[in-house]
């Protein structure tokens, strides 16, 4: 598939299933406190699911991830407020779209 001049091949079942499952454990977890214990293994497996998944998805959103993960190392309290914010979420879901696995709110 091409996307902005860019070859993006289409995302494989298992790595669709990685994305999706990240995604829906990432929106159980409860805001401010409540979550806090949950906010560390998640973001590892968000960076982890990231590395196996978004290897040829554009190079903004490649970008966008390691500002995200910089950013997590520099200022945790900042992180956890693009955390609680959804941000990782659209993150995932902006590369479902990209690899044609859901559609985008446009689209609907």
């Amino acid at each position: 598939m091409l996307l902005w001049g860019r070859r993006v091949t289409a995302l494989s079942n298992i790595e669709t299933e990685q994305l999706r499952d990240i995604r829906s454990r990432l929106n159980r977890v409860p805001k401010g406190s409540l979550g806090d214990k949950s906010v560390g293994p998640l973001s590892k497996g968000f960076f982890d699911v990231c590395a196996r998944t978004f290897g040829d998805a554009p190079e903004d959103l490649r970008r966008e991830v390691a500002e995200l993960q910089a950013l997590k190392a520099a200022d945790p309290a900042a992180f956890r407020k693009a955390f609680d914010a959804g941000v990782l979420q659209a993150l995932v879901t902006r590369r479902l779209v990209i690899g044609g696995r859901e559609r985008s709110s446009e689209e609907a």
